[in-house]
């Protein structure tokens, strides 16, 4: 598996389309598709950052598919710590994160943008 398949498992791992992604990086659907359609074209390092940070993975995932860079991995890792020491938080993150255990797995990923926009 290559950096257009690791790309487009990603996309469909998060239930995105191309054209959010590419908008949300900053290029055109064409050139987005060239990097996960039989051409395979690799995007230059700024826009792999770019994509890898947008999708919560590292460009290390995507270019050789090292599963110990995968922040999936360590995000899930942090979520169980999180779970683990809840009496720890305040009561507003308390809140917060039972809200989020509510939400389907779509609104989390929606919820999640969000707040990476917001945090920039």
């Amino acid at each position: 598996m290559g950096f257009k398949e690791r790309l487009r498992d990603e996309i469909e791992y998060r239930g995105l389309l191309v054209k959010e992604v590419s908008a949300a990086v900053g290029i055109s659907n064409s050139t987005f598709l060239s990097y996960i359609d039989a051409r395979g074209v690799l995007p230059n390092v700024e826009t792999a950052v770019k994509i890898a940070r947008f999708l919560g993975v590292t460009v290390e995932y995507l270019v050789d598919g090292d599963d110990g860079s995968n922040l999936r991995s360590d995000l899930n890792q942090r979520q169980k710590n999180l779970n683990d020491s809840k009496d720890g938080l305040s009561s507003a993150k308390k809140q917060l994160n039972e809200s989020y255990d509510k939400l389907s797995s779509h609104d989390k990923s929606i919820l999640i943008k969000i707040a990476a926009a917001m945090s920039q």
